[in-house]
Formats: C-alpha cells, sequence, structure tokens
C-alpha cells in the first residue's frame, strides 16, 4: 500500500515538508504503510526549497539585498544548469519578515528586492529565469522591482519617488527598465487575479496586507496610472497580473509569460511519475476554502491523481464550511484539524499532533473503504 503525502504549507505554521512527514507518522501508527513524502509548493512562500529537494542538480546561491521591511535579508536563489536559474520573491518580499505590529507600514513596502536578487542571476548569465510569486507582503504593482532593474519613476516636479506603495502613488512619470532582449522570464502565480477592480490585488489581498479602505481608491489609480504609462493595460487585465501585490504584471512588462504555479511547481516536482504505482494521495493547506478549488495546490494535486484513478484525500487546518460540499466532490475525503482539535487555535498551536490524527484517520479510511487488509 504506497501512499504519496503530498502538501503544500501550513503558512504561518508549519513547512510543507514537515506537515508530510506528521501526516505519514500518524499512517503508520495505524500500519505499516509504504508513504511517499514530497512537500510541495504552488509558486508562493516554499517553493524553492520545493524545486531544490525535486532537483539533485540544483546549485544553492545567496545574496545580501533588501528585504521588503527594509533590512538586508541573505536571499537564496537556485541554478538548475541548463534549465536556467529559479527566484523566489518570498524569500525577500514574504508576509513573514514583517513583524507582529504590521510594520513597516504597507505604503512604507516595495517589490525593489526580488530587482536586487535578480541582478545577480543576470549577472551569473542565466537568460532563462523562473520566478514564483505568492505570499508578498507589499502591493506596489512591482514599480519596486522596475527602480530595482534601472527602470526611472518621478513625479510631477521630475524627482525620483520612492521605490514602494507611497511612491507609486505620487509617479506620473514611469519608463520600464532595459533589460538582455534574449531574456526569458516564466512567472509562476499562486493566484489568478488581474491587477486592478474589485477582483485584483489591491481589493483582494490589500487589506490582509494592511490596506486601508481610504487607501484603496488612492492604490487603485496609482496602479492604472501605471498600466497606462507603461502602455500596458492590456496586461493589467490578464490572470496572474495580480498576483504578488502587482509584480505579475510588472514582470509580464519585461516580457515575462504568466502561468498557474501549481500545476508548474508539481511539474517541476515530478508528481504525475511520484504517483505511479501509488494506492491512494493525501494532499493539504492550512486553510481550504472556496479558492481551493480555483489554482491552489490541493485541486492540482487532485486532478493528477483522477488522471491516474487514484484517490485523492485532503487534510487542511481549517475547513470553511460553505466549501466543504464542493471539495467533497473533488477529494473522496476531507479532515480539518481544527475539528479534530475542537477548535482552531487549539489545532494550530498543536499542529503536529494533530497532523499525526489525521494521518491516523486517514490510515482508517483507507483500510475500510478501500477493501485492504491492516498491514501486519
Amino acid at each position: 500500500m504506497r501512499i504519496v503525502i503530498a502538501p503544500d504549507s501550513f503558512k504561518g505554521c508549519l513547512p510543507a515538508s514537515a506537515v508530510a512527514t506528521c501526516l505519514a507518522a500518524g499512517l503508520n501508527r495505524v500500519g505499516e504503510f509504504d508513504t511517499c513524502c514530497l512537500g510541495l509548493a504552488d509558486g508562493g512562500e516554499g517553493s524553492l526549497d520545493c524545486v531544490a529537494a525535486a532537483r539533485s542538480d540544483a546549485r544553492l546561491h545567496h545574496a545580501e539585498v533588501t528585504g521588503v521591511h527594509g533590512r538586508p535579508v541573505h536571499a537564496r536563489w537556485l541554478d538548475l544548469g541548463p534549465d536556467g536559474a529559479f527566484v523566489e520573491s518570498a524569500e525577500v518580499l514574504g508576509l513573514g519578515l514583517i513583524d507582529a505590529a504590521g510594520h513597516p507600514p504597507l505604503d512604507e513596502r516595495g517589490s525593489a528586492g526580488l530587482g536586487e536578487l535578480l541582478q545577480p542571476v543576470l549577472a551569473a548569465g542565466h537568460r532563462r529565469i523562473t520566478v514564483s510569486l505568492g505570499g508578498s507582503a507589499c502591493n506596489d504593482g512591482g514599480l519596486g522591482l522596475l527602480l530595482a532593474l534601472g527602470g526611472r519613476a518621478e513625479d510631477g516636479a521630475g524627482d525620483p519617488v520612492t521605490p514602494d506603495l507611497a511612491g507609486l502613488c505620487r509617479c506620473p512619470y514611469v519608463t520600464a527598465p532595459a533589460l538582455p532582449p534574449d531574456l526569458s522570464l516564466t512567472v509562476l502565480c499562486d493566484v489568478n487575479n488581474p491587477l486592478g477592480g474589485p477582483h485584483g490585488a489591491t481589493r483582494v489581498y490589500g487589506p490582509q496586507k494592511g490596506l486601508t479602505p481610504a487607501m484603496l481608491r488612492e492604490v487603485e489609480q496609482g496602479l492604472a496610472h501605471l498600466t497606462e504609462q507603461l502602455d500596458a493595460v492590456a496586461i493589467g487585465g490578464q490572470p496572474g497580473a495580480g498576483a504578488a501585490g502587482g509584480l505579475g504584471f510588472a514582470l509580464a512588462c519585461l516580457g515575462g509569460r504568466l502561468v498557474a504555479g501549481a500545476p508548474a511547481m508539481l511539474e517541476l516536482a515530478g508528481l504525475e511519475q511520484v504517483l505511479t504505482g501509488a494506492a491512494a494521495v493525501i494532499t493539504g493547506e492550512g486553510r481550504a476554502d472556496g479558492q481551493t478549488l480555483h489554482g491552489k495546490l490541493p485541486a492540482a494535486v487532485a486532478d493528477l491523481a483522477a488522471g491516474q484513478g487514484l484517490p485523492a484525500l485532503l487534510v487542511a487546518g481549517d475547513i470553511e464550511a460553505g466549501a466543504r460540499a464542493a471539495l467533497a466532490e473533488r477529494f473522496e475525503a476531507l479532515w480539518s484539524l481544527a475539528d479534530l482539535a475542537g477548535d482552531a487555535e487549539t489545532a494550530q498551536r498543536e499542529a503536529e499532533y494533530w497532523l499525526r490524527e489525521a494521518g491516523a484517520e486517514a490510515a482508517r479510511w483507507l483500510l475500510s473503504t478501500r477493501g485492504w487488509r491492516r498491514p501486519s
């Protein structure tokens, strides 16, 4: 009975590899299953570790750049040989770099750190670069990135603006940087939102980063002006342009190809091959809700499993009540740590314990519903 355990991270709680290990321990408490643990990511936080684990030829490099909090960070990037380089935006722009009080405030955060991280990658001669987006703490439409790579932005008086959200709201003149003409950028987006509008980066994700209702109109106007200045209104409407606070848009303006992060990450990790010969797959994420079935990693795992006729099981820290019916149509069984623990706070505080309990529940379900005998 070979069971593949392939979850995303439980953000703010445990990395994907730890989630998989705990689930495997729970399974094997019930019986001796042949478990294959593979920590995954959807293009957001943890993507670099996922690729590094899946690629034995990956070489890790470090660069000191300016993080989204305004302080130096030692960020990593991967050299994948003939497949180019891999860069994760959360290394320098992740929400984890912002302190518990939300400082620095959103208007002082920008994406320049990602531009700084791309500089040594380009200097190393790479012209085929994959950039994963997600989990960012900024919402500057990629203005900081553009400036860090050589672009220009000035206010009405001709003075340079700061490479952050405040700068976005006061820059009437913007020009994009000139990059090598043979550069090939693939951009992995963890969400499919456009840049602006009711479903865009600002209105959907800005509030969770600290954007107040009073700032919404000003920021939306800044983003709209940015698209006009770069002659890229159509690009702003592309799915994924709103990823990472608009970094999808900025990278697309530089010639990047926006793709759904979860399927691309599963291909990089070789999950389809890993599933060959398996009896079932268990996946998961911190919170399963209506968005899970729209581009999130568990749904992509379930799709691959369905293609091989395998049952897909879902374990989540919490499951939105209104999404259970739709999730049950895609996954053969669902478990919520919050349900097992009695409440979400206990589940998060004791996540490792309750993940092992969920693994044990999954093992019992597999033995009872699939007609298998308990391993001796």
